[in-house]
């Protein structure tokens, strides 16, 4: 059963959002996420604004990515030995390197594509540095309130995806591409700052790295929990079937079918159910956390079916809300359950096995969903799908070791 911890978790948070150390790096995160959203909206507006086409926007779209994945495992690595916060303020001081030489071209004169697409390369590089310290983090500055502290930046994260989108298109309408990809590149800096103010009493380099044989020690700290790599399986799958089309369809057909603002409302409605997602997972600590996370995934999965069986709006809308309660209330569930299980010496390199192992095929999966909606219809695909996530939850769900995983586990190093 779920615990109801309602009434001693509100003072808990407070006192939480009150600690420096917490309010300095949920401030960074948040910004840093918000620089992320404005990113590719901004990108595509200067691609097309330097008179490039689709095929350019792809290029620039896929720069960052490539190198992300690849780099993944190594940024793990040197955030074990030489700390997150270090690999933080390098990976932001690199990325507004990046974002400010595109910017600085933009104003200055037309980038060629070259520049563009090595910008964003870099960019993607530094991402490898970020995306295992910015998790592998959260242990160290909200220690025994790590569910609390990914609630609260699921909170966050909702928020901006839901706002960014409206303060990009504001920021390219009144001042164009250059001064947008300034804002990308001053929530760099920002946050750069704001990491350099927490204080943590793990700092300190950790030896010399030794990357093939940390690598190694980090797959065994994956491969050794059934738990985990059995949720990255699944993932992978999803990946490919799920998320990948999803973006992609799910914005074309209902772009095609009701204009583009029905669709912006619609997310909107998406936006609003992960916030509301968020503040489930504050208030509500179950016992077994991947359990009732998984059970609340399963409400992502009606969507598919009412888009791809042209539904009213109305109906649609509340299935959209509905997947964003279940898909945030699961994150929340899935990092918290990480980042207590796994001993902090190996955080960074298992979070590096589970952010490369969960995103690797996405791009495959975006790649391929038009190639198959114009070979099956679109409503085959979206139907597919759908049935694919009911029964990748029904797996998660039936492994034991994912059931039966106890929530707040201590863990040393």
């Amino acid at each position: 059963m779920i615990e109801n911890r309602s009434r001693t978790l509100a003072p808990r948070t407070r006192s939480l959002l009150l600690h420096p150390n917490f309010r300095n790096y949920f401030a960074a995160r948040t910004i840093s996420l918000l620089g992320d959203t404005v990113l590719p909206i901004a990108l595509i507006a200067a691609v097309l604004a330097e008179g490039y086409g689709a095929t350019e926007v792809g290029y620039a779209l896929a720069a960052s990515l490539g190198p992300t994945i690849i780099l993944m495992l190594f940024g793990g690595v040197l955030a074990d030995h030489y700390r997150p916060k270090p690999m933080l303020v390098i990976a932001d001081i690199v990325r507004f390197g990046a974002q400010a030489w595109l910017a600085a071209d933009l104003i200055t004169g037309q980038p060629s594509l070259t520049t563009i697409l090595v910008t964003q390369a870099v960019f993607g590089v530094a991402t490898a540095l970020f995306q295992p310290s910015i998790s592998g983090i959260v242990p160290e500055i909200a220690p025994g309130q790590v569910q609390e502290a990914n609630a609260l930046l699921r909170i966050a994260e909702s928020t901006v995806t839901l706002c960014g989108p409206a303060l990009a298109g504001g920021i390219l309408a009144v001042a164009g591409p250059s001064p947008a990809m300034v804002f990308v590149a001053g929530t760099c800096l920002v946050s750069c700052l704001l990491v350099c103010l927490l204080r943590l009493s793990g700092d300190a380099a950790i030896g010399r790295p030794h990357v093939l044989r940390d690598i190694r020690e980090g797959w065994h700290a994956f491969a050794s929990r059934t738990w985990l790599w059995s949720v990255i399986v699944v993932f992978v799958v999803l990946g490919l079937t799920v998320f990948g089309p999803y973006h992609v369809l799910s914005a074309t057909v209902l772009t095609q079918a009701h204009g583009a603002s029905v669709y912006a409302l619609l997310m909107s409605a998406f936006g609003a159910g992960a916030v509301l997602g968020g503040f489930l997972a504050l208030r509500h600590s179950p016992s077994r956390p991947l359990l009732f996370g998984a059970i609340a995934l399963f409400g992502f999965a009606p969507q598919f079916l009412f888009i791809g069986l042209g539904a009213p709006i109305p109906i649609v809308g509340v299935s959209m809300f509905v997947a964003g309660v279940g898909r945030s209330y699961w994150g929340v569930m899935w990092s918290a359950s990480v980042q207590t299980q796994v001993p902090q010496n190996l955080l960074n390199r298992v979070l590096a096995y589970e952010i490369t192992g969960s995103m690797m095929l996405v791009p495959v999966g975006r790649a391929l969903s038009g190639p198959a909606a114009e070979a099956v219809g679109d409503s085959t695909v979206l139907l597919t799908s759908g049935l694919i996530i009911t029964v990748g939850c029904a797996v998660l769900i039936a492994v034991r070791n994912i059931r039966d995983l106890r929530g707040k586990a201590e863990v040393s190093s």
